[in-house]
């Protein structure tokens, strides 16, 4: 059984646009079985109309659909205030540097082409966009034995001190080289009471 990915009470919202049925059928599926509420939109006019009703956290949209292309969408996303920093992944069968370079202009996250990337790939990116930038600070208790240890292991001098009005955390950012959520660059800081 998968474990649900949320932000707090609820989880997270993807919402794919593509006319391609099979591809949008294959990543629904995937994102489903990891944890998303997903809704799927078979063109752009379509997928504009759900995102600004569903709020998704992220779109990954196909470029080239009837009534309104990918762009297009993109474009009329970004003049709406409620849908204007959702991050965008395009997920195109065509890997044409002018559709790469439209996208850079409209701040698309990601170009993707379809066969150069796994599903899971596609899970693993579109869960560094919603979390990127987040910043997580864990207590973290000197007294504790792994505590002890881990300063005895990497020689701490002094053994995690703070000063007597702060306490000790561990702040953990998404390591933005590595390119999802899962890697983290860890540091310990001492923050006030």
């Amino acid at each position: 059984m998968h474990k649900e990915i949320k932000k707090s009470d609820e989880k997270l919202k993807i919402l794919i646009v593509d006319d391609d049925e099979a591809s949008t059928n294959l990543l629904k599926g995937v994102f489903k079985s990891s944890g998303f509420d997903v809704k799927a939109a078979f063109d752009g006019l379509e997928g504009f109309d759900m995102a600004t009703k569903f709020l998704p956290d992220v779109i990954i949209t196909g470029i080239v659909m009837p009534r309104m292309s990918g762009f297009e969408m993109i474009k009329n996303l970004k003049g709406i205030i409620s849908t204007a920093k959702i991050p965008v992944i395009i997920f195109s069968h065509l890997g044409r540097q002018e559709d790469k370079e439209e996208a850079q202009k409209l701040g698309v996250r990601d170009f993707l082409v379809r066969g150069m990337i796994t599903p899971g790939d596609i899970t693993k990116k579109a869960l560094s966009y919603i979390t990127r930038g987040k910043v997580y600070y864990l207590r973290f208790d000197t007294q504790d034995e792994s505590a002890r240890e881990l300063g005895k292991d990497f020689n701490f001098p002094p053994m995690f001190e703070c000063a007597q009005n702060e306490r000790m955390f561990i702040k953990l950012e998404p390591d933005e080289k590595k390119g999802f959520t899962p890697t983290f660059k860890a540091s310990f800081v001492c923050v006030k009471n």
